[in-house]
């Protein structure tokens, strides 16, 4: 172990995007080092709303009015769709 290199700092953010409603979606790099991991949601001031498990909702790749998120998708032929859904809430009775 003497003989071995460690890195002093190993980065953990994987990416961030901000909503609407200006909530920041913090998500974390997983165990195989890629943004798999979970999503923080705090809001501008740093007050922490929660944490998304890496299998549930993840980032959205557009926010739109209303609540809308959208996800860009692609099947097994790598055909692109787009599946729109609305956000009822993020927050306990939000």
């Amino acid at each position: 172990m003497e003989e071995r290199t460690f890195a002093e700092e190993v980065p953990v953010l994987w990416g961030l995007e901000v909503d609407w409603e200006d909530r920041i979606w913090v998500e974390r790099r997983g165990p195989t080092g890629r943004g798999d991991g979970p999503t923080d949601i705090v809001r501008p001031g740093g007050e922490y709303i929660g944490t998304l498990p890496s299998e549930g909702l993840r980032t959205p790749d557009a926010f739109g009015p209303d609540g809308l998120i959208a996800y860009i998708e692609r099947n097994e032929m790598d055909v692109p769709t787009v599946r729109v859904v609305r956000l009822v809430a993020l927050e306990p009775g939000g």
